[in-house]
């Protein structure tokens, strides 16, 4: 006998078949489901949109920033910003209570503090990642943003 299938995007993800009479609205995410983003940074790296919200009806917030480098930087830090639509990267909303220090123990994973009320992530919103101070050196680097669905 078939195993009834989840209504919701895992079985997507999975590459499992779904019933074509299944309703399109029945397959958004659940709500507090998490999304992962990685992205990786090097010694030339510099501030860039890491994730674009697709047309999805859903909404999103940042619940956690974490890096780790195999090289440290000379002094690199990073910050995590949501800009809507028409905003530059560099001029949205900070969603870390302060900067994630890209020159620490090689091998250690630096997690960043999110601010107390993140801003609501919807369509078309982006999350930029801003980079700041000397990236000299910096090898090996990947951020990985967690985001949680709200609505």
């Amino acid at each position: 006998m078939a195993k009834k299938l989840s209504n919701y995007s895992e079985p997507i993800r999975l590459g499992a078949v779904i019933d074509a009479k299944m309703p399109i609205s029945s397959l958004r995410a659940p709500l507090s489901y998490y999304e992962y983003i990685s992205v990786p940074l090097s010694a030339t790296s510099t501030s860039l949109t890491a994730y674009v919200s697709p047309n999805d009806s859903c909404t999103w917030q940042i619940v956690g920033v974490s890096s780790r480098f195999g090289t440290a930087s000379t002094s690199g830090t990073l910050q995590v910003e949501v800009a809507g639509a028409g905003i530059a990267v560099g001029s949205g909303t900070n969603q870390l209570t302060g900067t994630v220090a890209l020159s620490g123990t090689a091998n250690t994973t630096a997690n960043g503090t999110v601010i107390a009320s993140p801003t609501t992530i919807s369509s078309g919103s982006a999350i930029n990642l801003i980079i700041a101070g000397t990236m000299t050196s910096l090898a090996n680097c990947s951020v990985t943003l967690v985001l949680q669905r709200v609505s």
